[in-house]
């Protein structure tokens, strides 16, 4: 019981001394032995946590909207690439048709490399576009070899 009481107003003593700017002073811990000394040191004790507590749950809820925010940014970044990319990847495609329809294989299959880099940033429909130009692009190249 003894140890208790002692760790107690040890702890009180330090969270006194801890939370004390320069100007103010700390009490000093009640050095009776009744109740009472031991009642308002752990008073103290409870307040000084509770405060503790009061400031951590308000630094946590700071960095979590610190994080939501970080995170809506890099959506709307990420939204913003893929619209891009997406853009990019139609105007290849237009080229890459044009090349087939020249019968330019050379310059197809350059246009189709800088496609396929771009395929995991684009729709599903758009990569589906990808995929038939590229199979046309290898079908004109096995003729041309036979």
């Amino acid at each position: 019981m003894h140890t208790r009481v002692m760790l107690s107003l040890s702890a009180a003593a330090l969270l006194a001394l801890a939370g004390c700017s320069d100007d103010e002073q700390s009490p000093a811990p009640s050095e009776g032995t009744g109740e009472n000394g031991d009642e308002s040191t752990m008073e103290m004790v409870k307040e000084r946590t509770q405060a503790a507590m009061d400031s951590a749950s308000e630094a946590g809820s700071d960095a979590m909207d610190a994080i939501s925010d970080a995170a809506d940014a890099a959506r709307e970044q990420g939204a913003t690439l893929t619209d891009s990319a997406q853009a990019e990847a139609e105007t290849l495609i237009d080229r890459a048709e044009t090349y087939l329809e020249e019968e330019d294989l050379d310059s197809a299959e350059g246009v189709m490399e800088q496609l396929n880099a771009l395929s995991h940033s684009v729709s599903d429909a758009t990569q589906a576009e990808i995929d038939a130009l590229q199979e046309q692009v290898d079908d004109l190249r096995e003729q041309e070899q036979n």
